[in-house]
């Protein structure tokens, strides 16, 4: 049987979800210069990056939940919705940057920064080494709010593959900088729920003093999955925090008891009012 791909098996979207979720530009736009590309597939309330996009577009609409369209005439790859995404869930690609390299810009909150002409090991969705690419620049402005956007170059045939690159660490004295091979355990101070700013620490407290042994009991103790999202981005980390402190398997934990409604409703929708436009 044919393994089963895509996010809620993976903790990383397919392409065939990406485009089915609208998010995927045509060959013909690829053709045309940069373009973004939105990977965020799941239907949660959040739109800053229909706000951030200074030629509107963008395009998410009413309900808040839809996942968000790119307009390909409108958009110029300018890359002002990358930082803006709190999933950091959107790239810039750019096809037509050389003969064989192409372009791929994504958000990137890790210290140190790299430089330009930096070598780096390019990473795939799944975090796994995909080739070598080269800095082309790095943006870091006020604007962005402490998340910087590194612009690879890479062989063409592997920009739609590359997400992302392996982060860094400080030199030694009279040395260049070492890649740092990735490690299961995320830091203390990795934000694990970005809707209510809930650190990896924070959810190990709940479960290590607080007692919770439970995707709900962590969420009870700490507010991990209690914001916009209800859970749908920081669930499998959750789980995988809890798997690791109790020594179990993530798949035998259950997830946090979902509590209608499963959208942003209004009170007037509840009360069975009609507003008037």
């Amino acid at each position: 049987m044919e393994k089963q791909r895509g996010l809620i098996y993976d903790g990383y979207p397919s392409r065939e979800e990406i485009v089915s979720a609208n998010g995927w530009p045509s060959e013909e736009r690829f053709a045309r210069g940069p373009v973004a590309i939105a990977e965020c597939v799941q239907e949660i309330p959040c739109n800053p990056c229909e706000a951030a996009c200074p030629f509107h577009a963008i395009k998410i609409g009413t309900p808040i939940t839809n996942t968000p369209r790119i307009d390909e005439d409108s958009c110029t790859g300018c890359g002002s919705c990358v930082a803006a995404c709190s999933g950091l869930a959107i790239f810039v690609v750019d096809k037509t940057y050389s003969e064989s390299e192409a372009l791929i810009s994504f958000p990137f909150e890790y210290l140190p920064l790299p430089e330009k002409g930096d070598k780096a090991e390019a990473l795939s969705r799944a975090g796994e080494y995909v080739c070598e690419g080269t800095v082309v620049r790095v943006m870091n402005p006020k604007k962005n709010d402490h998340t910087p956007v590194i612009t690879l170059a890479v062989p063409t045939d592997k920009v739609d593959d590359v997400r992302t690159m392996r982060r860094l660490v400080l030199p030694e004295p009279g040395k260049g900088f070492e890649n740092v091979e990735p490690e299961g355990v995320l830091d203390d101070d990795v934000i694990v729920c970005r809707c209510e700013e809930i650190t990896a620490g924070e959810v190990r407290d709940a479960i290590r003093n607080k007692k919770a042994t439970t995707v709900t009991e962590v969420k009870r103790r700490c507010r991990a999955g209690m914001g916009l999202c209800q859970g749908r981005t920081c669930g499998k980390l959750v789980s995988r925090i809890l798997a690791e402190e109790l020594g179990s398997a993530p798949d035998t934990l259950t997830g946090s008891t979902d509590r209608p409604p499963v959208r942003p409703t209004t009170f007037g929708e509840l009360a069975g009012t009609k507003k008037e436009v």
